[in-house]
């Protein structure tokens, strides 16, 4: 939640994507932590102390504004994200959105969004996440979280991109 909604996803190592693997993706559990995480970020302007998510550079245009509105086929929203108007603002300002269901080789998985906007994708082992992770052209930066040193050898052995972070 951090990595994809701090500097309201605009980051260029922002996380984009998260590949849940095994047990983890089906976990209602996970999915109300996520959601509830998410739902209580504080979206404000640059000068309120307590703003976790600030304005966007600019009011989304094309892209952006497809991810932030609209879904693909077999997607939904965990989170919708919502526009919000502050200090007189219209259009800078959005609360974090989740979309779920994001399918291998789908908009949502190729492409890089630089916004508050988070996909979840499914892989039914690591090998399957890791190919779905080196898919992306982009691969400026991805991550992994676990405490399973066989996992964290292969995915350092296979993954692809400029900086690889291990439970952060």
């Amino acid at each position: 939640v951090r990595s994809a909604f701090g500097h309201a996803g605009q980051k260029c190592s922002a996380a984009s994507l998260a590949i849940l693997v095994g047990p983890v993706g089906r976990s209602k559990r996970f999915a109300r932590q996520l959601q509830d995480a998410t739902r209580s970020l504080h979206v404000g302007a640059p000068t309120d102390p307590r703003a976790e998510v600030g304005p966007l550079v600019e009011a989304p245009r094309e892209k952006l504004a497809w991810a932030l509105t609209q879904l693909d086929a077999g997607e939904k929203w965990l989170v919708e994200p919502e526009r919000l108007t502050l200090d007189g603002e219209e259009g800078r300002y959005w609360t974090p959105g989740i979309r779920t269901g994001v399918a291998r080789g789908s908009r949502f998985h190729l492409e890089e969004f630089f916004g508050p906007v988070l996909g979840v994708m499914h892989a039914h082992s690591l090998s399957h996440a890791i190919e779905l992770q080196n898919e992306v052209a982009y691969g400026l930066t991805a991550g992994l979280h676990t405490q399973n040193p066989d996992d964290l050898r292969l995915w350092l052995d296979r993954a692809h991109a400029g900086n690889l972070y291990v439970n952060r």
